[in-house]
């Protein structure tokens, strides 16, 4: 099926109940433009106040979202899943701010504990717009204006940053954050293959999504991934009547579920409960011996750090888990 072309008429810098940019059927097959978070297109040209959501004085133009997009037939008590097919990567430049008190990361953990010059023994860690220039035929992303003078490079590894749908009650929440109704996770995770589980809210779903990375690590931790401008090509289909509240995912060898809180180790509590729930259908297989057998071979991956609330995934393979569970789980599998 080719993907309808989608550049939002209007970007988002908030997730809540506003007036759909394009309505699809279920099934429905996208291509959906998204400008980097601080609102640059591919092309190099910055998005129009025209195209940008009017927000107030507490909320950051970061991030923007394209979007919302109506799914027909959604409706709160249903599930969206989100297949992601690709994440291209259409700029040739990336960016990642450092800053003081900019990321996971303490000034004084950051900055040079001995030194011999006088610039390395500044107390804060200075403000660096890094460049990267991205190689899509490499495959390779390389620091432009190191400041030490040497290059450095990574492996391209895209995916998209925040995706979600509108909150419960319609509450706004910026694109900054995240709940349960999906935001700025920051997990590597969500990356071509990944199929993410979103709860219906609000009639339609509301979907949006941004904020593409060329690469990340876990966690984070500078405050910014390779931010960049690209398209994301997604199927979307509604599943009737799941009940879902909180997001999941599932790939071809896994299945993740998210947790969030302001404290890390919790976030990662919530995450193992929820896959306990997700697994642990009545009479198919004991919880305490399912939560045993995820405590020897589940992952854990760590997302947004520099927000609260902090996003952890907890995973298991699929070829790990009992018969039975699988047979359960099967409407879920991709």
């Amino acid at each position: 099926m080719t993907p309808i072309d989608f550049l939002s008429s209007r970007f988002h810098y908030t997730f809540g109940a506003h007036e759909p940019t394009l309505t699809v059927q279920s099934g429905a097959t996208l291509r959906v433009t998204c400008p980097d978070c601080d609102n640059q297109m591919a092309d190099g040209t910055l998005l129009t106040e025209q195209q940008k959501q009017a927000v107030g004085p507490d909320i950051v133009q970061g991030n923007p979202m394209a979007g919302p997009i109506h799914i027909q037939g959604a409706v709160p008590g249903d599930t969206l899943a989100v297949t992601i097919h690709a994440v291209d990567l259409e700029s040739d430049i990336g960016r990642t701010l450092l800053a003081p008190k900019h990321g996971l990361l303490p000034d004084d953990l950051v900055t040079p504990t001995s030194s011999t010059t006088a610039s390395d023994t500044a107390t804060d860690t200075p403000r660096h717009m890094y460049e990267w220039a991205i190689d899509t035929t490499a495959g390779t992303a390389t620091i432009k204006n190191p400041l030490g003078g040497k290059p450095l490079s990574l492996p391209l590894d895209p995916f998209v940053g925040c995706i979600g749908v509108c909150p419960v009650d319609s509450e706004p929440v910026s694109s900054l954050y995240c709940g349960d109704f999906g935001g700025n996770y920051d997990l590597p995770l969500i990356r071509p293959g990944v199929t993410i589980f979103l709860p219906v809210n609000h009639e339609g779903g509301l979907l949006m999504m941004g904020d593409i990375h060329a690469a990340q690590g876990h966690g984070e931790a500078i405050g910014g991934g390779v931010e960049t401008a690209g398209a994301i090509t997604c199927t979307l289909k509604v599943i009737k009547d799941t009940g879902v509240s909180a997001c999941r995912l599932c790939d071809a060898d896994h299945l993740w579920v998210i947790g969030l809180h302001e404290d890390l180790r919790q976030a990662i509590q919530v995450a193992y409960a929820r896959l306990l729930d997700w697994l642990s259908a009545p009479g198919v297989v004991d919880r305490y011996d399912l939560y045993n057998l995820l405590s020897q071979c589940a992952t854990v991956t760590v997302g947004n750090l520099n927000d609260v609330p902090y996003s952890a995934a907890v995973g298991v393979r699929v070829d790990r888990l009992p018969l039975s569970v699988k047979e359960a789980i099967k409407p879920w599998l991709r």
